[in-house]
């Protein structure tokens, strides 16, 4: 198979990534009651604005599409987790906020989700990941500037 030791690390860091984001979408949702780990990133995000964000910033804010966002939202409008209202100035702009439903959901399961991050890092010392969060900013910011014409793959 594989000769992990003579691979190019980056090879192997670009699989991490897909397969970290994977994992970590299927433990939280066999482990979180209610919500998806996408509603749940949606809900958090919100928490991000000082006034409900448009749809279109809320999207912007998750690093997604504005229709993947806009199917999250109306899931959790559906069930009652936010509320959507159209913007005052411009009514084409749908304005998203937490509900009452929501922030109460937050505060019981705040105690879950500690535990879950907690055990995520288990056995990293906070060197370590402040290492980490700085190497993911810099993939991170990398990928903003690969606009597809620039590279091949």
């Amino acid at each position: 198979m594989y000769n992990f030791d003579m691979m190019d690390k980056r090879l192997i860091i670009f699989g991490y990534l897909f397969r970290v984001a994977n994992r970590l979408q299927s433990k939280m949702d066999s482990q979180m009651k209610d919500l998806t780990a996408k509603q749940w990133f949606v809900i958090l995000a919100l928490g991000l604005f000082e006034q409900p964000p448009t749809l279109k910033q809320l999207a912007a804010a998750c690093d997604t599409s504005h229709q993947n966002t806009k199917q999250l939202v109306m899931k959790l409008a559906e069930k009652g987790f936010v509320t959507i209202h159209n913007d005052e100035k411009d009514g084409r702009a749908m304005r998203i906020a937490a509900s009452d439903q929501c922030k109460q959901w937050d505060k019981d399961n705040e105690q879950i989700a500690t535990q879950f991050v907690d055990s995520m890092f288990s056995g990293m010392n906070m060197d370590e990941i402040a290492h980490l969060s700085g190497s993911l900013m810099r993939i991170f910011e990398n990928l903003d500037k690969i606009d597809g014409r620039t590279v091949n793959v």
